[in-house]
């Protein structure tokens, strides 16, 4: 009898080729190299074929690893769909989502294979807005669920990551105020900086107001102003030293659920995502 083929082990051959590299499918599957190199060994070892040969621009597909291709995707998504069927109470038809913006490349690499592959009679719709705008929405029941960042001293949703947050750069005006740049929306990191800026009880000017993190750290970069910035998006060599530079603060982000969950245990759902993001 012909051994059946390990689902896990073509997984990994399908996320290497999807990241382009042993290197990203190891981060994508939270593995070491390592590791994905030996699955793919053993992958190969099974077919009796090579599946894939590296160069200096990547890893490029044999013959026998474009056939595995074509048909190991059609395999994961049977058995996906397999699966979905046996979940009866399972998540299916429309599902609206929302994330914050400064996190969405991130979130969305990470989160829509969830849907893809976990959930696949689920069709999300994505919204993308500042955490006090998606709450508002939940709250109403314009939006199935969401990620967003806690209001201080509170546990609302389950939790899924904290972020710490710092300032970053230098920049003063010709008289040795601080030129601070700060988020334009209505915003935990905007009411944060606001506070900290005027307890500091130094001059300064805000000139920059800007709708993205990602703006504000050019600006820092730039040497036009200084702002507080989470560190996942800023360079360590760029902390502030016009303000307290020690000052930081805790951000937790957290999984809310609208009326469409009340009566359904969330707890594995924000397992599969606290999963993913890791």
């Amino acid at each position: 009898m012909l051994p059946a083929l390990n689902l896990e082990l073509i997984r990994t051959f399908l996320t290497v080729l999807k990241e382009g590299g042993f290197k990203a499918g190891a981060e994508r599957l939270n593995k070491t190299p390592a590791a994905i190199s030996m699955q793919i060994k053993r992958l190969e070892e099974q077919l009796n074929q090579r599946l894939l040969e590296r160069s200096n621009k990547g890893i490029v597909l044999t013959a026998a690893g474009e056939v595995l291709k074509e048909k190991g995707e059609r395999l994961l998504s049977l058995n996906y769909e397999i699966l979905g069927d046996m979940r009866h109470e399972e998540l299916s038809g429309r599902l609206s989502f929302g994330a914050p913006t400064d996190y969405a490349p991130t979130l969305l690499k990470k989160i829509m294979p969830i849907f893809v592959v976990e959930f696949p009679k689920v069709d999300p719709k994505i919204i993308l807005e500042p955490s006090r705008n998606l709450r508002r929405r939940v709250q109403s029941g314009a939006l199935d669920m969401a990620i967003v960042a806690r209001e201080p001293n509170t546990d609302e949703g389950d939790h899924l990551w904290t972020e710490e947050v710092a300032w970053y750069g230098n920049a003063s005006d010709l008289v040795g105020g601080l030129n601070i740049g700060v988020l334009g929306v209505d915003c935990i990191l905007r009411d944060r900086a606001l506070e900290m800026i005027k307890a500091v009880q130094s001059p300064y000017t805000i000139s920059l107001e800007s709708a993205s993190v990602a703006s504000l750290f050019e600006g820092v970069e730039a040497g036009f102003c200084q702002a507080f910035l989470p560190v996942s998006v800023a360079e360590s060599e760029l902390r502030s030293s016009a303000l307290n530079s020690t000052e930081t603060m805790k951000l937790e982000f957290a999984l809310i659920f609208g009326k469409r969950f009340e009566k359904l245990d969330t707890s594995d759902l924000t397992a599969r995502i606290k999963r993913a993001l890791e």
